[in-house]
């Protein structure tokens, strides 16, 4: 058995012929030593990502994001799992397996793991005698977190664990490293910077240093910026359009370039130049299952023959905008419990509020109140047996004073059957009063009321009849008002000024009442005159757009606005006096030759920018209303 050393020197034969097939050359030094090498693991994770050519930075919407761009995590929408399986050559293997999991608050966490295997070295002596064999693994294990942050960006980033191992010494290293990453998804909505997304990634800002026995190495650092443009094809199609570019901190700068088209959501077909490699591939989906698989070269030399490269990816559970549709929902469902809790403890405290006063209210003989606490309970609750049973015991007892005070009347009266008649009369009107009351139509209960009063003078039952319809009836009012305010606060201008104009039924000699009511009645109109001569405004007529702003402006001539409105009407009655400068003039007739051509929406928007700078020339708001009309018809045509 020869010494370490001798051994590592047979032994990198096997490891360094690997590692020329991916391109990068590590140096095998028997002393000691350190050297900038790329990992195995340059090849990156996912079939998708493999067949655009790598150019993905921008992109990487799957786990395979770990690896790529974890910034670009927090955009993945649902749980997703996924495989990966490449074939390399002389036997080895490359296999990558990721986990995604997204919250609605706190970002999305990914986790991977990568492996690159070869067995079966052969391990000889210096006499090239074979002492048995051995395998090489390299892997990493990536744990990632994205979250999006204000102004459309993201942020994440990936800790890395490299480990590589030789089996035949049991030689392991181990070493730690850290990738960051930004996106950047446009906002804009014109045609050329919208569905765009920006990505920039460091790998290796902390590079992992791994020694297997006298090889020492540290794993580059790489900066990756990447390009991705959706461009709609169809109804039916897209097509992404990914460009990248990458500086290894040992490599020259690399162009990768890819693109997809994808129909619906059911298949794509993709294509990318990796540096002079020409790489293809293609996916399918089905339900929450996507395939994917590319073919390519490694070698940028074209020394190897084509790989196939295998994924597929489960994509489960509900997307992060249909959790936040549930969160809403499950939201606004507490809230209307909420709101129905608190009405049901309002109920209970009015129920129990006005039960106590009723009851306090018989203690205290007044019968007509307590009658009217109780009936005010069985609104709220009808089969409230204790309301129902004090109320017949309030009314028997208000039948039983009124009964005793015309008996009383009656024995006093010369005219006996005068005194029965009135007696029937006070009943019969008490009784229709008392109705009235209840369905709280209290201008009718205090008529009723008051003729009874008028057969039984200073009647204390009556009189307490009345003293309490003025006070419900003033509580009313009181409620109608502080509605109708609410109403008109929250836009509701027609249902404040119903609720305004019945309490002033209610209470007709109300004179702040009324004064409300009018002062109501007339923002009204000021907004019905406002809302129809802008209407007339935009469809140049001045002269009657002027018309109503002047007469809204008598009826509110503190509003600043109204009198701006009324000085831009009076400046737009001088048709066409408003003259374009040069400028504005070769543009108004770019935008005619446009109209003509069909292209009316570019026309339309060019005339509007100049009507930003002359809002009163005549001809530039004609143009603007006949392009609008012709937009209009053709819409409702299709």
């Amino acid at each position: 058995m020869k010494t370490l050393r001798q051994h590592w020197k047979r032994i990198s034969v096997g490891i360094l012929a690997l590692s020329l097939m991916w391109g990068w050359a590590p140096p095998v030094q028997a002393q000691s030593g350190s050297a900038g090498t790329t990992s195995l693991m340059n090849i990156g994770a996912s079939a998708r990502a493999l067949g655009m050519g790598r150019a993905y930075v921008a992109l990487a919407d799957e786990p395979a994001a770990v690896y790529w761009n974890p910034a670009a995590l927090d955009i993945i929408p649902r749980i997703s799992f996924a495989l990966f399986h490449a074939p390399l050559y002389e036997g080895a293997l490359y296999d990558f397996i990721g986990f995604v999991y997204p919250t609605l608050q706190f970002g999305t966490i990914g986790i991977g793991y990568a492996r690159i295997g070869v067995g079966d070295i052969p391990v000889v002596d210096e006499f090239n005698s074979r002492m048995g064999s051995s395998s090489f693994i390299t892997s990493e294990l990536y744990i990632g977190y994205g979250k999006k942050l204000p102004y459309n960006l993201s942020a994440g980033v990936t800790f890395k664990v490299d480990q590589e191992q030789f089996t035949y010494l049991n030689f392991v290293t181990r070493g730690i490293g850290l990738d960051i990453g930004l996106l950047y998804s446009s906002p804009f909505d014109n045609t050329l910077l919208r569905n765009v997304n920006i990505g920039f990634t460091l790998q290796n800002i902390i590079p992992p240093e791994l020694k297997l026995g006298v090889r020492q190495e540290q794993l580059p650092r790489q900066f990756r910026i990447g390009f991705m443009k959706l461009i709609p094809v169809g109804l039916s199609g897209k097509v992404r359009i990914t460009l990248d570019y990458a500086q290894s901190q040992f490599e020259p700068g690399r162009i990768h370039v890819g693109t997809e088209y994808q129909f619906r959501d059911l298949g794509t077909l993709r294509i990318g130049f990796d540096r002079n490699n020409v790489s293809v591939g293609a996916g399918i989906k089905y339900r929450f299952m996507e395939i994917d698989y590319s073919f390519g070269n490694l070698s940028y030399q074209g020394d190897w023959p084509i790989l196939h490269r295998f994924a597929l990816r489960f994509n489960i559970g509900k997307s992060r905008e249909e959790l936040i549709r549930i969160a809403e929902e499950r939201r606004k469902q507490r809230e209307r419990e909420l709101v129905e809790m608190t009405k049901e403890e309002e109920r209970r405290r009015f129920i129990e509020t006005h039960l106590q006063l009723g009851q306090k209210l018989l203690k205290e003989h007044k019968y007509f109140d307590a009658a009217t606490e109780f009936q005010m309970v069985i609104s709220e609750d009808p089969f409230n047996k204790t309301a129902k049973a004090l109320l017949d015991s309030a009314n028997t007892l208000i039948q039983q004073e009124l009964e005793k005070r015309q008996e009383q009347l009656i024995a006093q009266a010369v005219d006996k059957e005068l005194a029965k008649e009135n007696k029937r009369f006070v009943q019969l009107h008490f009784e229709k009063g008392n109705l009235y009351l209840q369905q709280k139509r209290f201008t009718e209960a205090l008529m009723e009321f008051n003729l009874a009063l008028e057969r039984s003078p200073n009647d204390p039952i009556i009189l307490q009849a009345i003293r309490t319809t003025k006070r419900r009836l003033n509580a009313e009012v009181r409620r109608l008002l502080v509605q109708a305010r609410n109403e008109y606060n929250n836009g509701n201008t027609a249902e404040a000024l119903r609720l305004l104009s019945e309490a002033l039924v209610l209470s007709p000699e109300d004179k702040q009442l009324k004064k409300e009511v009018d002062a109501l009645a007339n923002r009204i109109k000021v907004q019905q005159y406002i809302q129809q001569a802008l209407q007339l405004y935009d469809q140049g007529q001045y002269e009657q757009a002027l018309a109503l702003f002047e007469e809204a402006l008598q009826l509110d001539p503190a509003n600043e606005v109204l009198r701006r409105y009324v000085e831009r009407t009076r400046l737009g009655l001088g048709k066409g006096s408003q003259e374009l400068d040069p400028e504005a003039e070769r543009q108004y007739f770019a935008a005619t030759d446009l109209f003509l051509a069909g292209k009316y929406e570019e026309a339309l928007k060019i005339w509007r920018e100049i009507a930003k700078k002359y809002p009163y020339n005549q001809k530039v708001q004609d143009a603007i209303k006949k392009a609008e009309d012709l937009l209009r018809r053709t819409q409702q045509q299709q």
